[in-house]
């Protein structure tokens, strides 16, 4: 019963944490001072202080880092939009 309570305990953390951080990026972005944009490449979000999309974003720079297994897998660090993109 202790690890049901620590488990609900750790969520409800993880969550408020989560919450946290969108309602400052909610309030950022109403103040202007953040917007959240689309990748050029990839189609993943980021944030930027301009309205123009991120060109290219984190996850197209270091590929590898943000899905280790999925490089490994097909030996490249392209994402799965890329390959729905092109057709193959």
């Amino acid at each position: 019963m202790v690890v049901v309570e620590v488990l609900a305990g750790v969520l409800v953390f993880v969550l408020a944490v989560f919450t946290t951080v969108a309602a400052f990026i909610g309030l950022l972005g109403m103040l202007g001072a953040i917007r959240l944009v689309r990748c050029d490449r990839c189609g993943h979000l980021g944030t930027t202080s301009v309205s123009m999309p991120v060109r290219p974003c984190a996850h197209c720079r270091h590929g590898r880092l943000f899905h280790p297994i999925e490089a490994v897998h097909h030996g490249s660090v392209l994402h799965w939009r890329h390959h729905a993109r092109s057709g193959g």
